[in-house]
């Protein structure tokens, strides 16, 4: 990959997903979500949800903001 070449991964794309520990007595499919590079986050329940929080999310016109756009330094 050169520098002109588009990050394969690019961080605009990058989530965390937390699952709550299964002998907690939390839920265990309760779970919570987050946006790198936004710090956009939400709590789910189920796939659905946890999938409709990331298409909301790639599908904002501020996800492909230019700083998001650069690689961090390794």
């Amino acid at each position: 990959m050169t520098r002109d070449d588009p990050p394969r991964f690019p961080v605009d794309c990058a989530f965390v997903i937390q699952f709550a520990h299964p002998h907690s007595g939390v839920d265990p499919h309760l779970g919570r979500i987050e946006h790198v590079v936004s710090g956009r986050a939400r709590r789910f329940r189920d796939e659905t949800q946890l999938m409709t929080f990331v298409a909301e999310v790639l599908a904002s016109p501020d996800s492909d903001t230019a700083a998001a756009a650069q690689i961090r330094p390794r």
